[in-house]
C-alpha cells in the first residue's frame, strides 16, 4: 500500500530514495475478460462474504474434544488393554513394563489390568481420562485426531477477540476490559497450542512435563470462562430464555462463574503439585468415607470436567444461536493489461496531495 506524503525532494538522502524503489511494486496484469476471450465479465465485482459466529467455533471444539477423547477410548479398549494385560512376550522391562512396584501388584517385564494399575492409577490414586492415549497406539492414533480440537478453539480464539475488538469500537466496553482482552488473547493462544505436548512427553516417563501440558490448558479454559463472562456483562447482553432483563442473564453468568472458578482453583493446585513434585497431592490421594472409596482428587476431576467440558459445550451452543455474527467482505482488485492504474510503484508518476506531479513530491511505502 502506497501513501502519498510531502517532502522536500532535495533533503530525501540516497539511501531512503534507494530503499524507496526496492520496495516499490508493479503488479503483473491479466487478460481482461470479454466475450472473445470466452470469459463473460461479471455485472458486479467479486465479492466473498462469510458469515461467522465464533461460539459456534466454540461448541465445534468442545465437539472436538469429546469425539478425540471417544477415540482415544475407543482405541485402548480394542488395542491397549488386552496388550498391556498380556505383557511383553520376552519379558522385557522396557516401555511401560519398567515398574517395579510389588506392593502395587506390579513387576518389571509382566502385565499390568489398565483400569487398576495403570501408571496414573498409582500415583494419583485415580484413572482419569487422559489414561486413555496414555499407551501405544492409542497415543499416536489419537494425536492424529487430536488438531480437530486444537485446531477449532485457536480458531475460536481468533473470532472471539475480533468481536471484542468490533465491541471496543463500537463503545460496548470498558476500556480496561479491552485492555485486559489484550493481555489474555495471545495467552490463551499459547497455552492452548501447547497442550499437544501431552503426546509428545510420555505419561510413564516423564509425568511432570506431560501435566504441565495439561495445566497450561486448565489456565486456558479459566480465563477464556472469566473472558466470556466479563464480556457479556460488560456489553450487557440479555438473554431472554434466562429471564426478561439484564439482571437474571448477570446472576446466571455470576453462578457459573464462581462455580468455576471455586472448582478450578482446587484442580489447578492440584495439577501444578503434580508438576512440581511428579506425584499426585497428599490430599487428592485421601479417601474419606462420604466419597464411597473414591479420593478426593478424583471427585476433584470430575467436578472440573462438568464445569468444563460440559457446561461450555452447552453453553457455547446456546450462545451461538444468540450472537450476532461477524461478517467478512473479501475482494481483490483486478489489475489488467491496458489499464491506466496498473502502474505502481517506481513506473508511477510521482504526485502530490493536491493531485499535481513535481519534484519535491516523493511516493512513500
Amino acid at each position: 500500500e502506497f501513501h502519498l506524503i510531502s517532502i522536500p525532494g532535495n533533503i530525501i538522502p540516497p539511501t531512503f530514495t534507494s530503499t524507496i524503489l526496492f520496495m516499490s511494486n508493479s503488479y503483473a496484469p491479466k487478460e481482461k475478460p470479454t466475450t472473445s476471450t470466452g470469459r463473460e465479465p461479471p455485472a458486479v465485482a467479486g465479492v466473498i462474504t462469510l458469515s461467522v459466529t465464533s461460539e459456534t467455533w466454540r461448541f465445534r471444539a468442545y465437539l472436538g474434544f469429546w469425539f478425540f477423547c471417544s477415540f482415544a477410548i475407543a482405541i485402548s479398549r480394542i488395542f491397549v488393554v488386552p496388550f498391556l494385560a498380556k505383557g511383553p512376550a520376552d519379558g522385557s522391562s522396557c516401555g511401560p513394563f519398567n515398574r517395579d512396584s510389588p506392593d502395587f501388584g506390579v513387576l518389571p517385564g509382566q502385565g499390568f489390568d489398565f483400569k487398576t494399575q495403570s501408571h496414573l492409577q498409582e500415583l494419583f490414586g485415580f484413572g482419569n481420562i487422559c489414561t486413555n492415549w496414555d499407551y501405544s497406539p492409542a497415543r499416536e492414533l489419537t494425536a492424529m485426531v487430536y488438531p480437530v480440537f486444537e485446531y477449532s478453539l485457536i480458531v475460536y480464539l481468533c473470532f472471539d477477540f475480533l468481536a471484542t475488538m468490533l465491541a471496543q469500537k463500537r463503545g460496548e466496553l470498558s476500556a480496561w476490559f479491552w485492555n485486559l482482552s489484550k493481555i489474555m488473547f495471545p495467552i490463551c493462544v499459547l497455552l492452548c497450542s501447547q497442550f499437544r505436548m501431552i503426546f509428545v512427553c510420555i505419561a510413564y516417563e516423564k509425568v511432570k512435563q506431560h501435566t504441565a501440558g495439561f495445566l497450561g490448558l486448565q489456565i486456558a479454559l479459566i480465563l477464556v470462562a472469566v473472558q466470556n463472562s466479563l464480556f457479556i456483562w460488560e456489553s450487557g447482553i440479555t438473554y431472554e430464555q434466562i429471564g426478561p432483563d439484564v439482571k437474571h442473564t448477570r446472576r446466571a453468568i455470576l453462578a457459573y462463574l464462581i462455580g468455576d472458578l471455586i472448582i478450578s482453583s482446587f484442580k489447578i493446585c492440584a495439577t501444578i503439585y503434580v508438576v512440581i513434585h511428579g506425584v499426585g497431592a497428599p490430599w487428592t490421594l485421601a479417601k474419606p468415607a462420604i466419597l464411597n472409596g473414591k479420593c478426593v482428587g478424583q471427585v476433584v476431576d470430575l467436578i472440573w470436567m462438568f464445569f468444563n467440558a460440559i457446561i461450555p459445550l452447552c453453553i457455547s451452543y446456546f450462545r451461538s444461536k444468540n450472537e450476532v455474527p461477524i461478517v467478512f467482505n473479501i475482494t481483490q482488485r483486478g489489475v489488467y493489461i491496458g489499464d491506466v492504474d496498473q502502474a505502481v510503484g517506481e513506473n508511477a508518476p510521482l504526485v502530490g496531495t493536491d493531485g499535481q506531479t513535481g519534484t519535491n513530491y516523493q511516493q512513500v511505502a
